[in-house]
C-alpha cells in the first residue's frame, strides 16, 4: 500500500468515526434524564432544583425529572452519580456540602473525589447562610449568642440539614471558636431544622436564607450573614465580619454535575440551556422572592475552578477545628 492510499485510507476511517459520533450527540436526549437531588425533598434547595428541571424540560424536549438521594450530607447521592454512565442522562444537582466541604469532612471514607469523579456544567445559584433563633429566645443578638455559648458549654442546641450540611459545618466552626460545645442535633433537610426551631426544640440553626421568610413573619429572629457583604434583600442583617467573627463565613452554591468523561458535546449543550433558563426574567424575579440568587458567572471552567479551590479552602479549617460529620 503506497502512502497515497494509506492516507487516504486514515482520512476516511476519521470521518467514518466523526460521521458516526456526530448523530449520537446531535439526537442527545432521546429520553427522560434523571437530576439527582442528594437531599431530602422540599426546602429552599429541592425548589431551586425543580425551577431547573421545568426549565430544560421545555429546551430540550424530553423530561428531566428530580431524583431525591438524601443521605450523609449529600454524599450518598453524589455517590451513586459517580457509578453513573457518562451519558448525560444522570446528573446531579451538587451543593458546595458534597463537593467541597465533603473531603475535609469524610477524608479517606469519601467513596468519590468531587474534583476528579465529576464534569463540573454549570454553577446556578448562590446565595447567604443565616443565623437564626426563635423570635422567643433571650438570645436577641450574635454577641448574645456568642457570650452565652461560651459561658454555656454543653447547653446550646443547633439543628442542620444534616450530618455533613453547610449548616452543620458553619455551626460546627462556631462551637469550635466560642468552644461553646454546642449539641449537633441532625434532621433530613432545612425545612425540618427551621420546623425545630420554631417548635422550640433546638436553639439555633445556622442555615440557608430561606429562614427569612420565618423572620419577616415574626416567627425567628436573624442575628447575622455569613456573607462577605451585608445582602440586598435583608440589608438590616449584619455580618459576622462586622460582628468580629469573619471565619465564620460561608455562602451556599448549587451547580450541576455530570460523571467525569461525560462527552464534552452534552455539557456545552446543558451549560447553554441552563444559563438561558437562569436568565429570563421570570426566573430571576422567582429566585428573587426565594431569596437567593442566580450564578454570577455560569462557564463551566468557572465551576470547576470553583469546586476545586473550595477543597483546598475549607480541608484546612475543618481539620483544624476538629469538625466530625456526626
Amino acid at each position: 500500500m503506497n502512502k497515497l492510499t494509506r492516507r487516504g485510507l486514515v482520512a476516511a476511517l476519521a470521518l467514518g468515526t466523526a460521521l458516526w459520533q456526530a448523530p449520537a450527540f446531535a439526537a442527545w436526549p432521546e429520553k427522560p434524564i434523571k437530576l439527582i437531588w442528594p437531599y431530602a425533598a422540599g426546602g429552599l434547595g429541592y425548589n431551586l432544583t425543580r425551577v431547573i428541571t421545568d426549565g430544560l424540560t421545555e429546551r430540550l424536549g424530553q423530561p428531566v425529572v428530580i431524583d431525591v438521594k438524601p443521605g450523609a450530607g449529600g454524599t450518598l447521592g453524589a455517590a451513586q452519580l459517580k457509578l453513573a454512565p457518562p451519558d448525560g442522562y444522570t446528573l446531579m444537582m451538587g451543593t458546595i456540602a458534597p463537593l467541597a466541604l465533603a473531603p475535609g469532612l469524610y477524608g479517606a471514607s469519601l467513596p468519590y473525589d468531587p474534583v476528579k469523579d465529576f464534569e463540573p456544567i454549570v454553577m446556578t445559584y448562590a446565595g447567604p447562610n443565616v443565623v437564626v433563633v426563635n423570635a422567643k429566645s433571650p438570645i436577641k443578638s450574635f454577641a448574645d449568642l456568642v457570650a452565652y455559648a461560651k459561658a454555656n458549654p454543653g447547653k446550646l442546641a443547633y439543628g442542620t440539614a444534616g450530618n455533613g450540611s453547610t449548616f452543620q459545618l458553619t455551626a460546627g466552626l462556631f462551637s469550635h471558636l466560642t468552644r461553646g460545645e454546642m449539641v449537633n442535633v441532625p434532621f433530613k433537610g432545612g425545612s425540618a431544622a427551621f420546623m425545630s426551631l420554631l417548635a422550640g426544640d433546638v436553639d439555633v440553626v445556622f442555615g440557608d436564607a430561606s429562614s427569612l421568610t420565618h423572620v419577616e413573619a415574626g416567627k425567628l429572629r436573624a442575628l447575622a450573614v455569613l456573607s462577605p457583604e451585608r445582602v440586598s434583600f435583608a440589608p438590616d442583617i449584619p455580618t459576622t465580619r462586622e460582628l468580629g467573627m469573619p471565619e465564620v463565613m460561608l455562602e451556599s452554591w448549587y451547580g450541576i454535575v455530570a460523571p467525569a468523561g461525560t462527552p464534552k458535546a452534552i455539557v456545552d449543550r446543558i451549560n447553554k440551556e441552563t444559563a438561558a433558563i437562569l436568565a429570563t426574567a421570570r426566573v430571576q424575579e422567582l429566585v428573587r422572592t426565594m431569596r437567593t440568587q442566580t450564578a454570577r458567572e455560569t462557564s463551566s471552567e468557572h465551576f470547576r475552578k470553583t469546586i476545586a479551590s473550595e477543597v483546598a479552602r475549607w480541608r484546612p479549617v475543618i481539620e483544624q477545628a476538629g469538625i466530625k460529620p456526626n
